[in-house]
């Protein structure tokens, strides 16, 4: 994985930072010492852009993904791959040592290097013991701490106990983040999320306001009486975007107790079977265009 890593970042980062790197690393297989471990660490904002994002080919991409199954680096710049990198050379040592070195990084870490090391966790060694750091950093308020760990990332999905993986959930909602880009949804689907998330959606109702269309994608394999009962709101005083969640949930779900909201949404149907309306597709058309994020990383 660090080889399949280093080559797509060589193709956008400059020659002299990728040898930078490359001569970091090879110190530390030489002979690894935790500080100048830190120090290659913190130095990628010297040698790297923080404004230069990375791409993989569909090849790389593709690659990456047989190593690590819905592993991505989209989205990633320069800084967070390097550092990435950087903690798969740690991942070879010793496992205590690699713990030790995790925790006390997470402790001194600014944000950007938070974020990268969050990233990281699916594809490195002893994940069980990272599972409350993890968990730990969702209760941030950071955007970008909380996406890293929620967004994109395989980690939650494989490792979280179903009261994390909830609360997780229902915190994209609270926060309005782009719940599509979590990976496991239907893995992960439970009751008690479902329950969870029809009692949001009648305090907001209550109090005249709305819950994303996203979230009833969570209770597609959970049709209690509530929840459809809940559908049936949402087909008669929903947004276009609610019968569009309603049509995606209708068309994945063949029980019979949702005919009826099939037989209301025939032309969201038909875009669903075209392959015009998928969840990503509505989760895209939620996102607010507004580039400014509360919380995100101020510049190195």
């Amino acid at each position: 994985m660090r080889d399949r890593l280093l080559e797509i970042l060589a193709s956008s980062a400059s020659p002299d930072a990728v040898a930078w790197l490359n001569e970091s690393i090879a110190g530390g297989e030489a002979n690894f010492e935790k500080r100048p471990f830190y120090y290659a660490f913190s130095g990628v904002s010297r040698h790297f852009h923080k404004q230069a994002h990375v791409a993989a080919t569909e090849a790389q991409a593709e690659a990456l993904k047989e190593i690590c199954p819905d592993f991505t680096i989209s989205g990633w710049d320069e800084f967070r791959l390097a550092r990435v990198i950087l903690l798969l050379h740690l991942a070879d040592q010793d496992e205590a040592v690699f713990l030790e070195t995790i925790e006390a990084l997470l402790n001194t870490a600014d944000l950007r290097e938070q974020a990268a090391i969050f990233s990281a966790y699916a594809l490195l060694p002893a994940q069980e013991a990272l599972v409350e750091s993890a968990i730990d950093g969702l209760r941030s308020n950071i955007v970008d701490i909380y996406d890293a760990i929620a967004l994109g990332n395989p980690f939650p999905a494989a490792h979280f106990s179903d009261e994390a993986w909830n609360q997780m959930i229902l915190k994209t909602f609270f926060i309005n983040r782009p719940n599509f880009r979590v990976i496991g949804i239907e893995k992960r689907a439970n009751a008690d999320l479902t329950e969870a998330i029809s009692d949001l959606a009648h305090e907001r109702w209550a109090a005249g306001r709305t819950i994303s269309p996203e979230a009833w994608r969570h209770c597609a394999d959970f049709l209690t009486e509530t929840i459809l009962s809940d559908f049936n709101h949402l087909l008669e005083k929903g947004d276009s975007t609610d019968r569009q969640a309603l049509a995606l949930i209708a068309a994945g779900n063949p029980d019979k107790a949702l005919d009826a909201i099939r037989k209301e949404l025939q032309e969201e149907l038909a875009s669903v079977k075209s392959g015009d309306l998928t969840w990503d597709s509505l989760g895209l058309s939620l996102v607010d265009p507004s580039p400014a994020l509360n919380g995100s990383p101020s510049d190195d």
